[in-house]
């Protein structure tokens, strides 16, 4: 199972959980009910932000993978993400190894693996670590994710990452500090004692989560995508511009709605989604695009590269 498949399955079971009536207050005086519910919302924004989390690891893992199976020489690559795959890959390894061997694991093997992994860089083909980003601690914290991009040479950081979210009907205001409010919340839950975690929050956190995700899953396929048209050259600091196109397809009265930019005109009305995922799909890379699905209230639903 792909990063974007896992995100969905659980966002299905968060979607579901938030709207159980068990997490609702009754009334506003104290009671057992109102004690009990925000104990479980408390629970499911813990396991909300880990799936945010969850996704951008393994995401970056996928990058990695695609990268170290492009055929691009290691040279080649930004110095950033060099520097990564050796020494935060190593710094990542350590941190790693000392969990397993506390919970008992093989962590001997686990070192053996990677650093056979940190050696193939010498030469073609190579294995980038999955430990070279974003992997040297527990969380993944607001200020991690501007380093990743960084690491593929994406500029702009969290503002590359709004312009996309903008650009595609990802209806967060602000995804940073979406991102840092749904982080605090999910401390606070798990060590504030007298924390009381909203039920609006959680209503909010599928669309914040999916919007943080595409907007990530896009800048790292874009940059991915530009490594792999520039195979014998150095790939430096880029401005994704021209590699961020988008078409889009929404759910309508009379089947989907083809367009190609925000409240831009119908190409074409799809009678059903498949057979307009199957038509469009195919030409996506060629005409740096992605492609976006809709709901009938201009939510994202699904996104294709």
């Amino acid at each position: 199972m792909n990063a974007k498949m896992e995100l969905f399955e659980r966002i299905k079971y968060l979607d579901f959980a938030t709207n159980l009536p068990s997490l609702i207050d009754i009334g506003i005086v104290p009671n057992e009910q109102n004690g009990a519910a925000n104990l479980l919302r408390k629970g499911l924004g813990i396991v909300a932000f880990n799936i945010l989390e969850d996704f951008i690891k393994m995401r970056t893992e996928e990058a990695l993978d695609y990268i170290s199976n492009s055929g691009i020489v290691f040279e080649n690559l930004p110095d950033k993400l060099q520097d990564a795959s050796i020494l935060e890959a190593l710094q990542s390894l350590f941190f790693r190894a000392k969990i397993e061997r506390k919970e008992g694991k093989n962590w001997k093997k686990l070192i053996q693996d990677e650093s056979l992994k940190i050696h193939s860089t010498q030469n073609l083909p190579y294995t980038l670590s999955r430990f070279s980003l974003i992997s040297s601690a527990s969380n993944v914290t607001e200020e991690d994710i501007p380093k990743l991009l960084n690491a593929f040479s994406i500029s702009g950081g969290w503002s590359t990452l709004e312009s996309i979210s903008n650009s595609i009907y990802g209806g967060v205001p602000d995804i940073r500090q979406s991102y840092i409010n749904a982080s605090s919340r999910r401390h606070n839950a798990a060590h504030a004692v007298s924390f009381s975690y909203e039920y609006l929050w959680l209503t909010q956190m599928k669309n914040e989560i999916i919007s943080i995700a595409v907007s990530i899953d896009i800048a790292l396929t874009a940059m991915c995508r530009k490594f792999y048209k520039n195979l014998d050259k150095k790939i430096c600091q880029k401005n994704l511009e021209n590699e961020l196109n988008y078409r889009f397809l929404e759910d309508g009265s009379k089947g989907y709605k083809e367009f190609k930019s925000m409240n831009g005109r119908t190409k074409k009305i799809w009678p059903n989604l498949n057979s307009a995922i199957a038509s469009i799909k195919p030409k996506l890379v060629h005409n740096s695009e992605f492609l976006i699905i809709l709901n009938s209230s201009k939510r994202i639903i699904d996104w294709h590269s």
